[in-house]
């Protein structure tokens, strides 16, 4: 089976046109994201000393807010005198079924 050159020929346009139409729709995300590596990569390049020093003293920083905030919440007392309420753990109707049914209370 033999296929004709016209059936060749279109199919080969359908398969360009395709190609064409995407590299037009993602040419341009794409060159974005090589472009935003390669200038992300440069500034890390330049900059990592920079960056370093300043990640550093951010690490310092929270460190001595986070210690002093602990001691500040560990030493605080209340400003007066702070009464405690004991709850019971039976209600009176289980103190009545129990009374009931011969049981005593522990």
């Amino acid at each position: 089976m033999k296929r004709d050159k016209r059936s060749l020929a279109s199919t080969a346009a359908v398969i360009g046109a395709a190609v064409l139409a995407c590299a037009a729709c993602c040419a341009g995300p794409l060159l974005a994201i090589v472009g935003s590596v390669g200038a992300a990569s440069l500034l890390g390049a330049y900059w990592v000393p920079g960056l370093l020093v300043v990640a550093v003293l951010a690490g310092i920083v929270v460190t001595v807010l986070l210690v002093r905030r602990r001691r500040a919440k560990a030493c605080r007392l209340p400003a007066s005198r702070v009464d405690v309420e004991i709850q019971p753990t039976r209600s009176q109707d289980d103190e009545a079924a129990l009374s009931g049914a011969g049981l005593k209370a522990p």
